[in-house]
């Protein structure tokens, strides 16, 4: 997919960083190490946390509970459905996503590559003179291009740019490599004793307890030849601005309250929806094997066994990315 922060944008916004050594392990993990201990003091991330919240509801309130099973099912990304009450179905929702990474309308990023320029498409609809059967025809067209294009990382970016953020600290794109890339980019800069604008620092999820407004991301099937932290800073270290790698990051939005050890995160076309996902820290107050670990395949597995079982929480979860203030 292509990123919708333009390649010069993002090469600037990494530039920042250039003259930064590479380091093996990005970040110090004392810093995650520490700045895990104490939450966020950037009041912004709570008007993250909330619209996420928000717009779960508006979307249905789908659930994901802890042992992977859908708990409740939502409205999805195409539906007209929509609380009542509410004027906007699901599908314009996921249009004003878009719209914080594009504000033309319609959005000109829905569009694929090896696919028709849809965007032109489109727009071309956009002109027509309205009439009911033209007004039918963009809609049915926009619902079809929502339908393929993934949404994920758009709904991470309306976040956190509604929230407040700027470019400088987020690269708002529709690419999640894009902003984890720039998180790796900036550990490298604290660890080399530069300043560094940028929002949020690359962690290990396998050390680094998670926080309400961190940013939990995983790899996808295409790139889960990366299997650890530090083979994905060194992947992303070499990836050029606009390269395709795909991942996925929901946003944490309760992290152990209480001591609890449980956490839920919100995510965007997580099952065609706005998704929260329930999970269990293990003792050390980290995601452990259960929501990481793919399933055994061609073997015997013990019944309830949990990582012989399907679950929809378990992605190869590699990075953490952590609010830096």
């Amino acid at each position: 997919m292509t990123s919708s922060l333009p390649g010069a944008a993002l090469a600037g916004l990494l530039c920042l960083f250039a003259a930064v050594p590479a380091q093996g392990a990005a970040t110090e993990p004392s810093a995650c190490a520490a700045t895990a201990r104490r939450a966020s003091g950037d009041a912004r991330i709570l008007g993250a946390i909330e619209e996420a919240r928000r717009q779960h509801r508006l979307f249905g309130a789908q659930v994901i509970e802890r042992d992977g099973g859908l708990f409740h099912v939502g409205y999805h990304e195409a539906e007209w459905d929509r609380l009542p009450g509410e004027s906007m179905p699901a599908w314009e929702r996921v249009a004003t996503f878009w719209r914080a990474l594009s504000p033309s309308d319609p959005p000109d990023l829905l569009t694929s590559a090896g696919r028709v320029a849809r965007s032109q498409v489109l727009a071309a609809a956009a002109a027509a003179d309205g009439t009911p059967a033209e007004v039918a025809v963009r809609e049915a067209l926009l619902r079809a291009a929502i339908v393929d294009t993934p949404w994920s990382a758009a709904f991470i970016s309306y976040l956190l740019k509604t929230a407040g953020f700027t470019r400088s600290e987020f690269a708002f794109s529709d690419t999640h490599a894009d902003y984890v890339q720039a998180a790796f980019a900036a550990s490298d800069a604290e660890a080399a004793g530069q300043e560094t604008p940028y929002a949020f620092r690359a962690c290990d999820v396998a050390t680094t307890p998670p926080r309400a407004g961190d940013l939990l991301c995983a790899t996808r099937e295409s790139t889960s030849r990366v299997a650890r932290f530090a083979e994905l800073a060194a992947a992303l270290r070499e990836r050029a601005p606009g390269e395709d790698f795909p991942m996925h990051c929901d946003l944490v939005v309760r992290a152990d309250e209480g001591g609890d050890a449980k956490i839920a995160t919100i995510g965007g076309n997580v099952v065609q929806s706005v998704t929260l996902s329930h999970m269990t820290l293990n003792a050390d107050k980290v995601l452990g094997d259960a929501y990481i670990a793919r399933p055994v395949r061609g073997a015997r597995c013990e019944a309830g066994v949990l990582p012989c079982r399907e679950r929809l929480n378990r992605r190869p979860w590699l990075v953490l990315l952590q609010l830096r203030h």
